[in-house]
């Protein structure tokens, strides 16, 4: 009982974590710009969708710790 207590309190300290850094970096005036990584361009279209992953990801690890048998 106490490791699925303790992995569900993670997995929700994540979650919010998640939903605040989209937040705000969603909401930078920045993101509209293209970043270059080497002569990689990522334009604001990718920068969006890496957010959306990273949300899913943590509300995938928030879902799964309901399933961990003790």
């Amino acid at each position: 009982m106490k490791k699925k207590r303790t992995l569900r309190i993670i997995a929700a300290c994540m979650l919010a974590a998640a939903i605040v850094f989209a937040a705000a970096a969603l909401s930078n005036p920045g993101l509209g710009g293209v970043l270059f990584i080497g002569s990689l361009k990522i334009t604001a279209h990718i920068q969006r969708i890496f957010y959306l992953c990273y949300m899913l990801a943590a509300l995938c690890l928030f879902v799964v710790s309901f399933f961990v048998k003790d």
